[in-house]
């Protein structure tokens, strides 16, 4: 339970590096689409992880670290390229429930003049996209890629 806890205070930092790059170029100023942007934004966000979780989290025996980091590759490339970029598609396009909850949440506690209908539309998809990958990810690295 300790190694899950610090695995989410990992991926606490994770996720603000994540959100801060797509952020950034999703803003209207930059104006990148949110699939491209989601790309760039879990590159950056993946480098920090593999490091972090190494000396952080899971702290693995020897020194077979490109083996591990192609493990590592795999999996995180699959959770950020394939679940989450399906996830937010499907919360932009398809189903858009969680969206209009979180904006219903947004006017009813005062904050619709600080954030923006595209805002809250963006980081309500991109937090279950993240979500879904926190699952993934935390199994497979616990079995799969920090252990050989």
């Amino acid at each position: 339970m300790q190694q899950f806890l610090i695995f989410c205070v990992v991926g606490v930092g994770t996720t603000l590096v994540d959100f801060g790059v797509f952020n950034l170029l999703t803003r209207r100023s930059i104006g990148w689409r949110r699939i491209p942007a989601n790309i760039v934004s879990v590159t950056v966000a993946m480098t920090w992880s593999f490091l972090a979780n190494w000396f952080i989290v899971f702290h693995p025996d020897g020194d077979a670290w490109l083996e591990r980091a192609g493990r590592f590759l795999v999996t995180t490339t699959f959770s950020a390229f394939v679940l989450q970029n399906a996830v937010l598609h499907v919360t932009s396009v398809r189903w858009k429930g969680p969206a209009n909850l979180a904006l219903l949440v947004v006017r009813n506690v005062g904050l619709a003049g600080c954030l923006s209908e595209d805002l809250v539309s963006r980081n309500t998809g991109k937090a279950l996209a993240v979500s879904t990958g926190l699952v993934w990810n935390f199994c497979w690295y616990k079995f799969f890629v920090y252990t050989i």
